[in-house]
């Protein structure tokens, strides 16, 4: 499963390195500093749409979880059933979600951005990205309801479809090329939304017709209600689980542009966005481990189970020390990749060398949720992202600016991740039960 699933986590995470590609590019003699202003509200907005998609991967974790505990119980048509109640679910959180939080940022950025250019520019992007986050949530559930069955490809065809209609209408949408108008941050949003349109409808062809794995015709009120208490049993502990990491990136984010400059935010979110491409295969592990863990599980072959864990951790290692060298090797190149503005390139280069080391540990944390969630624990997952997130990240995160400003920041990631991740580990081979909560 992992090397379909690499591909597509890499092509999705792609897009948003291409979105920062092309806004650090963006020049306007009327607008000095564009670039910096661009890649600043996008820093801003980013733990906002990426607490949209987490509530997405949360109820996609409780979809996969139901599913494929269903399955390995040989009960076919419950898992039919529980994929319909999914996506029903999924477009009812995901609709109260937009609502709540395009009523509220008019409130929150004047809070946290202090230049009125950037508060509209972060405001402009919002009214796209959420609205589009609903359509979001077909695509997710549908790709968690094959995944759960253990397919690889045809997921992996939703996500890739998805980002290859991104990446190519990127350009057009952003600087205006041809009968497209400039639209800049908002085109890289709306880019966004019609490749996940797309998507969404290939996606819901695929579990609906071709593989019959979504029945709306025998799904009655009570049993949809069941299934979203056994959806939510997992998925609202996921989606709060996945929800805390942009959170915990919002307050680093509002720390640093109190404490420090609008640059320093433009190039904090710039290394970021860069370094995602180093962790597209550790994603992919964690889309992938549930599958396993909870089928296995759910037949009651806690030692598959068990094993399963301890070969993700060592993909985890030796993947993050492969990515860490060529990163820290090419560090300079690869800033300026991103962005012509000096001074970014200054600031982005040091985080290169102090966190990609660490991501393996990073690794750890979202791989044992992932695959405790799958066996109807997601307690134990969300414990260790609140841990890493809330705790760790921001704690050390705010110590590091105060100390060394923004190479402290990154000091304090690194740490966030070393500790984490062998808190996760240790717990989960010593103390997490490997057995599957009955779906």
């Amino acid at each position: 499963m992992l090397g379909p699933f690499s591909i597509a986590v890499i092509a999705l995470i792609s897009t948003g390195i291409v979105d920062t590609i092309y806004l650090g590019r963006l020049t306007d003699p009327a607008r000095p500093g564009l670039a910096i202003m661009a890649l600043a509200a996008l820093g801003y907005v980013f733990p906002l749409t990426f607490m949209g998609n987490s509530a997405n991967i949360g109820l996609g974790a409780g979809t996969n979880s139901a599913v494929s505990r269903a399955l390995g119980q040989g009960d076919i048509e419950k898992s039919k059933r529980h994929a319909a109640a999914s996506i029903l679910l999924a477009l009812t959180v995901m609709m109260i979600l937009s609502i709540v939080v395009l009523t509220l940022v008019p409130f929150l950025l004047p809070r946290v951005i202090a230049r009125e250019a950037v508060q509209v520019m972060a405001y402009d992007y919002l009214l796209i990205s959420y609205p589009g986050l609903i359509i979001v949530s077909i695509a997710s559930m549908s790709n968690n309801v094959l995944r759960a069955h253990g397919e690889a490809i045809l997921p992996s065809s939703i996500m890739i479809l998805s980002a290859v209609i991104n990446i190519i209408l990127d350009p057009f949408l952003i600087f205006g090329l041809g009968p497209f108008p400039r639209m800049e941050l908002q085109g890289a949003a709306l880019a966004t939304t019609i490749g996940h349109t797309i998507a969404a409808g290939y996606g819901l062809y695929l579990v609906l017709f071709h593989r019959k794995a979504v029945s709306f015709a025998q799904m009655t009120w009570g049993s949809m209600l069941r299934a979203w208490r056994i959806i939510g049993d997992v998925g609202i502990f996921a989606a709060f689980t996945n929800i805390i990491v942009p959170v915990g990136v919002f307050v680093v984010v509002t720390i640093m542009g109190l404490r420090l400059e609008e640059a320093d935010v433009a190039a904090f979110t710039a290394a970021t966005r860069a370094e995602l491409i180093s962790v597209g295969l550790l994603y992919a592990l964690s889309a992938c481990i549930g599958a396993i863990t909870g089928r296995n599980g759910g037949a009651g072959k806690t030692e598959r189970v068990r094993e399963t864990f301890r070969v993700c951790y060592w993909i985890c290692v030796i993947w993050g020390t492969l990515m860490a060298v060529p990163l820290a090797l090419f560090a300079p190149q690869i800033a300026h990749v991103f962005t012509n503005d000096p001074i970014l390139i200054e600031k982005m280069t040091p985080y290169f060398y102090i966190v990609p080391i660490t991501i393996s540990g990073y690794g750890f944390v979202f791989v044992s949720a992932a695959g405790l969630n799958a066996l109807g624990r997601p307690l134990f997952g969300l414990s260790y992202t609140i841990i890493r997130s809330l705790v760790l990240y921001i704690g050390l995160v705010a110590i590091g600016i105060f100390i060394a400003g923004l190479k402290g920041a990154f000091f304090g990631v690194a740490g966030a991740n070393i500790i984490s991740g062998l808190l996760a580990l240790i717990w989960t081979m010593k103390k997490a039960p490997m057995s599957a909560k009955k779906s």
